[in-house]
């Protein structure tokens, strides 16, 4: 987790010319209301959305369309709200009649701009407050609504979708795209699925999203002629996409919401629902993915925390819990030698689940003589936690025994707390809280079973039928947004057993995510090769703790943080040397790899055949191809760059070959570049330079 050094001094020459990194020739973003027709009308000179009040006081999404391409939705047609919910059996939809209460324009956050709608619809005692947010230079429209209580009773909303959309196909045959997440016990290891959209029985494909379940909350969909939309929704907890043709195939109709809902509001309260985007794209699943990364990273994303990230990392779990004082810093000298960047101790360090203070055994001078000695060696210090979780024996649950969910995920054979409990709650900030000052912690490596835990309880603050909701928004996001606000400088890193809980909720919240936890070389490059089309490259860490060879360090490379979690004080030197030299390339690469587009240039990793990983920058002219030859017999692969300019030349080397070579830009990606893979389990670096 001689010629290197001049990559190294390139790649950093490259990253201080690039800012900003992102987004270029931009429009501002215009937003208007024409009072007399009562429309809204919301475009940044690349797409424009277009709502309206109808006569017959039905709100209506208008107009969606890219201002140079396709219309998904032309003067009201096909006819949708974005508005969907139930309320104590009460059906705000398509249909349901409203008044216009107010609207403003405000700023967004970072750039952008928000329309804000309030209508009333007074037989529901409700009142809709609608937001719709674009940025300069982004193809996406973000929307949330928020639902008041205007009544004089609680009600319980049932049903509230990110989602209530109808498009138009134009009669083009459609297909989704899907990337699962990975989850313990089932065969998903984000692998990646694309099904053909049908009208017969009304087929659709559900995307089953949230902590601990099967999909990423991502859903891609491109017509035949690569006319496509890309649809993220930023909840935590379990939820349900749909998609499918209607309308004879004419029409596409997205919707979804939380599941299990059952979310009183008292009168005159408020809650907000998660927010969703929809982003217009033309191409290819690549382009949808990167749109999305080029989207989501510079508006939603937890800021980088610094032009270093991703970090090269140490994790302790080699040594599984068998850690001590001595060990970790004789570990962490090497650590330092071999060029990490952040040392973080693993599961062991505290004297249970759940009682978070030093093991006074294991480290008789104090966890924070190890967290200055690790300061001092110019590393950063981590610690691993598990907010959700507490050993029955711990004080915590000696005290509190009913603040266990009434489901439970058997980690380590701790049981699962309830955290939207507000005790639990208050209890795990005040633990986490000092954990983070007392022992000097920079990063927090969040591990559990499943973050947002069942629970029934009619005991708790919570409402018995509502954990999915309250153990997410109230419970990990309430946490995690508690602890950043009063602890910035700590970072940290969703790893829910690996990539249990892959959602643009979290990422907003996390500076990345695991991905396969500590997996094996080929689940490492599955995970890395669907992630990628969902999630900016920074957000996949790879943990790595096979002996290292060039094969498994560069199974280790294409990402986030690459971490170590070898017994390094058991390694000899030649592992350690090649570490250090391997944890150099990753640095010198690490900044194109985060910045460029991914191109995925065969298809997902088998164990057996050759397998090809790009990014490439156009504005830098660079890119470099991960190449790599498990079990195949075949010892060299023409493999075709993409994304280069036809008429640019271009210097072509290698990582392991000393073969140097210049063509165009047009002839490299029509005829490839041949790489010689000389024996089994080995892996090339191609690097495609712009002269």
């Amino acid at each position: 987790m001689k010629c290197l050094h001049a990559l190294c001094c390139a790649f950093v020459a490259i990253l201080a010319l690039t800012e900003p990194r992102y987004l270029h020739s931009q429009s501002p973003v215009a937003a208007d209301y024409d009072r007399e027709r009562r429309i809204w009308s919301i475009s940044n000179g690349i797409i424009e959305a277009q709502y309206t009040l109808t006569d017959q006081n039905l709100f209506r999404l208008l107009t969606l369309r890219r201002l140079t391409g396709k219309r998904w939705a032309n003067a009201g047609a096909p006819a949708s709200s974005p508005i969907n919910m139930n309320i104590d059996g009460n059906i705000l939809n398509d249909n349901t009649k409203w008044e216009l209460a107010d609207t403003t324009v405000e700023p967004a956050p970072r750039g952008g701009l928000r329309q804000v709608i309030k209508l009333r619809n007074d037989n529901a005692e409700a009142e809709i407050t609608l937001r719709l947010e674009m940025h300069p230079g982004q193809r996406f429209l973000r929307t949330y609504y928020s639902y008041r209580n205007v009544g004089q009773t609680q009600h319980y909303i049932q049903r509230a979708r990110f989602f209530n959309m109808r498009l138009n196909t134009e009669g083009r045959q459609m297909r989704a795209f899907t990337v699962n997440q990975v989850r313990q016990g089932a065969p998903l290891m984000f692998d990646t699925v694309e099904r053909e959209l049908s009208t017969q029985r009304n087929q659709a494909i559900t995307v089953f999203a949230g902590a601990y379940a099967d999909q990423c909350t991502w859903l891609a969909l491109r017509d035949d002629a690569d006319y496509g939309l890309v649809f993220g929704w930023e909840f935590d907890g379990r939820s349900a996409v749909t998609v499918q043709l209607v309308n004879a195939g004419r029409e596409v109709l997205i919707s979804g919401g939380p599941l299990a809902l059952h979310l009183p509001v008292r009168p005159g309260r408020e809650v907000t629902f998660p927010a969703a985007f929809v982003g217009l794209f033309r191409g290819d699943w690549d382009e949808a993915g990167y749109r999305t990364h080029r989207y989501v990273e510079p508006i939603l994303a937890a800021p980088l925390p610094d032009d270093n990230f991703p970090y090269f990392i140490y994790n302790t779990w080699g040594y599984d819990q068998n850690i001590d004082e001595t060990t970790l810093r004789r570990s962490a000298q090497i650590a330092a030698s071999i060029g990490v960047e952040l040392f973080v101790v693993d599961l062991g360090w505290a004297r249970q689940i759940g009682q978070w203070e030093q093991d006074p055994v294991k480290f008789p001078t104090g966890l924070r003589g190890l967290s200055d000695y690790v300061h001092s060696l110019g590393m950063k210090f981590g610690v691993h936690f598990v907010p959700v979780e507490a050993s029955a024996n711990a004080p915590v649950l000696i005290a509190n025994p009913d603040w266990t969910s009434s489901v439970d995920n058997d980690y380590f054979e701790a049981d699962s707390l309830c955290l939207s409990n507000t005790g639990a709650q208050i209890w795990t900030r005040v633990s986490l809280l000092r954990v983070i000052r007392t022992y000097g912690v920079d990063w927090i490596t969040q591990d559990a079973e499943n973050l947002v835990k069942n629970c029934s309880k009619t005991t708790h603050t919570h409402d018995s039928a509502n954990s999915n909701w309250d153990n997410s928004v109230n419970g990990i996001d309430a946490l995690v947004d508690f602890i950043r606000g009063r602890a910035p400088q700590t970072l940290w890193e969703n790893n829910a057993d690996g990539g249990t809980m892959s959602t643009f909720g979290a990422l907003q919240r996390y500076v990345t995510f695991s991905s396969c936890d500590a997996c094996e070389e080929l689940p490492r490059r599955q995970a890395v090769y669907g992630m990628s089309y969902v999630f900016p490259p920074r957000y996949i860490d790879r943990y790595m703790g096979e002996y290292p060879t060039k094969f498994t360090t560069r199974s280790s490379m294409f990402g986030g943080p690459w971490i170590l979690m070898q017994p390094l004080a058991k390694l000899p030197a030649a592992a350690l040397n090649l570490l250090r030299e391997e944890g150099a390339l990753f640095k010198a690469l690490r900044g194109l790899i985060r910045e460029g587009k991914v191109y995925h240039l065969l298809p997902r990793p088998d164990g057996y055949s050759i397998e090809a990983l790009q990014s490439f920058h156009q504005d830098w002219n660079r890119g470099v191809i991960f190449v790599y030859r498990p079990e195949s017999p075949v010892a060299q692969e023409t493999i075709f760059p993409r994304g280069l300019n036809p008429n640019g030349t271009y210097r072509v080397s290698f990582q392991e070959s000393r073969d140097v070579f210049y063509r165009s830009g047009a002839s490299l990606m029509s005829s490839g570049i041949n790489v010689k893979l000389p024996t089994k389990f080995f892996a090339e670096l191609v690097f495609v330079t712009g002269e």
